[in-house]
């Protein structure tokens, strides 16, 4: 299902020096929540994690995470940074393999120290790139590199980030890092790449708003809070929270009765369109037992 573009006729939003300002309680707006669920799979179990989301505050941000769900985008994915405050994913595939010697196998591969040949082979960043493509009409563009004759022009593939960092302020009730909330992820850029300016389509703005790629170049990262850390509450946008915390418990629990990993160094961001051949190099811990995250699903929109 595709959403109606958020038009920036829905709400009109307070401008304050160079920030906008956001109330989470603005009348005339559509302060309906949609809702979420995460399906994720653990040593054979199954655990659904039930999720609100925050239109009324990070439209954009939610109708990106729709999108990409309605496209099955995160089906059969998984997490594939494990780590004491955030379990990262939405960036790979489950490979389950036809048997315990095929070698494209997620087991396969970390039984046989091939851990970053199984993430180079089951990367999504491409498939992410082509879905985002504008002449495809399946991720509604918020980012564009440039301004002319009046009218937003080459559309970027990436999220606009709806955080305080980068204009984007919430008078009441900004949704914090507390434990299970989910947001998007994306990699730290280089300064010369991050701190070019992209032009933003923020809902409810005059066009020509203006912001560092560095807080505008999400694609499909997100990632679980599971400690309690604040320090990203201004710098990413943390976009939806958990109904119930006692699933995602016990599933962290059932994780660190049987943890075991490996660190492994990964290129990323090998399509961002403005990094160009700047390839970053993230590191990731990769679970034993694969994390899968078995689907997402919109349950209210």
């Amino acid at each position: 299902m595709k959403l109606k573009r958020l038009g920036r006729v829905i709400c009109t939003l307070a401008l304050a020096g160079a920030a906008f300002a956001v109330s989470a309680t603005m009348t005339g707006c559509n302060n309906g929540h949609a809702e979420a669920e995460i399906t994720i799979e653990y040593d054979g179990v199954s655990y659904v994690l039930e999720y609100t989301m925050y239109r009324n505050m990070y439209p954009q941000t939610v109708q990106h995470f729709i999108e990409l769900a309605d496209n099955r985008f995160y089906d059969n994915t998984i997490i594939h940074n494990y780590q004491t405050s955030n379990w990262y994913g939405g960036g790979y595939n489950y490979v389950a393999g036809e048997d315990e010697n095929d070698e494209t196998s997620y087991s396969w591969a970390y039984n046989n120290d091939s851990l970053l040949e199984y993430l180079e082979n089951s990367s999504k960043e491409r498939e992410y790139y082509d879905l985002a493509d504008p002449a495809n009409n399946k991720i509604t563009p918020s980012v564009y590199g440039d301004l002319r004759d009046g009218k937003l022009a080459d559309p970027y593939r990436t999220l606009i980030g709806e955080f305080s960092s980068n204009q984007h302020k919430i008078e009441n009730g900004a949704l914090r890092n507390e434990y299970g909330a989910l947001k998007f992820y994306y990699t730290t850029i280089s300064d010369k790449a991050g701190k070019k300016h992209v032009y933003l389509d923020k809902s409810g703005s005059d066009l020509g708003v203006m912001g560092e790629y560095r807080y505008n170049s999400a694609t499909s990262l997100f990632s679980i809070q599971t400690g309690t850390s604040t320090s990203s509450d201004s710098t990413h946008c943390i976009f939806a929270t958990l109904n119930n915390t006692d699933t995602l418990k016990n599933l962290r629990s059932a994780v660190t009765k049987s943890y075991d990993y490996e660190d492994v160094s990964v290129y990323v961001d090998n399509y961002d369109e403005i990094l160009g051949s700047n390839k970053n190099q993230d590191t990731y811990r990769i679970t034993k037992k694969p994390i899968i995250v078995k689907s997402v699903r919109i349950t209210k929109y």
